[in-house]
């Protein structure tokens, strides 16, 4: 027969769990217009993401990705097209900078005679600072719209405050353009910018003030 209380459970059916329960809640998508009209509520959240063309996590993913479908092979190129290109200056540099120090590719003919040898060198901080990442092409559709989104943002601009502009007409009055003087004065430079950032402050600076005529060293 069973205790009333687990007749009652019978007659209920399924126990309501936390995850039944969540199957059947229901959430609304906040935030960004774009990806809530194209969000598709039957799938995971990395499901829409992929789909929508985007990342859960710039780090990458910790664990493994199931594949439903094997990668399809690259076809292969006919004799007449697999002619070596010609590297320009850029793709020499491009090369370079990928290469780690102490790396390097070699370059042959078709009689295997060193034509080119690229060895990747040491990048120092400020040209680390000043590389602007490669442009990539969106793949969707909703890339491309967040992308004219981001776009149209008001920008807010930095200006310089009154200690700021006094500070950097004494370092141009003191070293001109000389900004790796300026990197190692201890005295004005006590906060350890780099060149690159000095040079920066003193552009901004410049703008700021086209009036500006420095003082000439006794």
């Amino acid at each position: 027969m069973g205790t009333p209380q687990k007749r009652r459970a019978q007659k209920a059916g399924r126990k309501n769990t936390r995850r039944t329960a969540e199957k059947h809640k229901k959430y609304t998508i906040k935030g960004n217009a774009v990806i809530k009209a194209n969000w598709d509520k039957r799938q995971t959240l990395a499901q829409n993401y992929k789909r929508l063309g985007l990342q859960t996590s710039l780090n990458g993913k910790a664990g493994g990705v199931e594949k439903l479908y094997p990668d399809p092979k690259p076809e292969r190129m006919e004799e007449d097209e697999q002619e070596e290109k010609e590297l320009t200056e850029e793709d020499i540099k491009r090369l370079e900078r990928t290469l780690k120090p102490g790396e390097g590719l070699i370059q042959r003919d078709d009689e295997g005679n060193v034509i080119r040898v690229i060895v990747g060198r040491e990048r120092t901080h400020d040209e680390i600072l000043d590389e602007e990442p490669e442009p990539v092409e969106a793949k969707t559709d909703v890339v491309r719209q967040l992308e004219e989104q981001a776009k149209n943002v008001h920008k807010n601009i930095k200006y310089q405050s009154m200690y700021q502009q006094h500070w950097v007409a004494k370092l141009i009055n003191k070293h001109g353009d000389d900004y790796k003087a300026m990197f190692w004065d201890k005295d004005l430079n006590q906060n350890q910018l780099t060149a690159n950032q000095l040079k920066k402050k003193c552009a901004q600076f410049l703008k700021e003030n086209p009036t500006f005529q420095p003082e000439q060293p006794q």
